[in-house]
């Protein structure tokens, strides 16, 4: 089984942030939201579940493609053998679940933060509340680690909260 730190570096490659898996040279640089520009993400590769579904990624989220229903898919695929080890992570123990209504106003523009103060870019809580059914939990493992969305105990999405200011 990986370990937690070589999990997370596929997390973020896989998420856009970084290029282990030489998408790199294939395609344009990925830019994850940001929360400095009200707006929604820009999709811009698909990672493929081991269990049949497809999520869209635009570098610091990943959600059910079923859930947005972009108009077309990116053309970046991550294949699922690439994603097993990251949903695995995602699904592991957590130290918070909070639903989306529990989250406050963060102290930068267009973000909010948990209770256990963890940040989220507040673009990506604008499209998680529009939708994702409002039973939705968060699980969160720390603030600088990945955060699972998940629906009646299923993923749904994750996504990488914002560098504590």
């Amino acid at each position: 089984m990986p370990t937690p730190s070589c999990v997370g570096i596929a997390l973020v490659s896989t998420l856009g942030l970084a290029s282990p898996l030489g998408l790199s040279a294939q395609a344009p640089t990925t830019k994850p939201s940001s929360p400095l520009t009200v707006a929604p993400p820009t999709w811009s590769r698909v990672l493929q579940l081991p269990d049949g579904r497809s999520f869209v990624s635009d570098g610091g989220l990943a959600i059910d493609a079923a859930l947005v229903k972009p108009p077309t898919l990116p053309g970046i695929v991550i294949p699922p053998e690439n994603s097993k080890a990251i949903v695995t992570r995602m699904m592991a123990p957590h130290q918070e679940e909070i639903g989306l209504g529990q989250l406050a106003a963060g102290r930068r523009d267009n973000s909010f933060v948990t209770p256990a103060g963890v940040n989220i870019n507040g673009n990506y809580v604008t499209l998680l509340r529009r939708v994702v059914p409002a039973r939705a939990r968060l699980r969160t493992r720390g603030v600088r680690d990945a955060i699972t969305v998940v629906v009646d105990g299923e993923m749904v999405a994750f996504l990488m909260p914002l560098a504590p200011p």
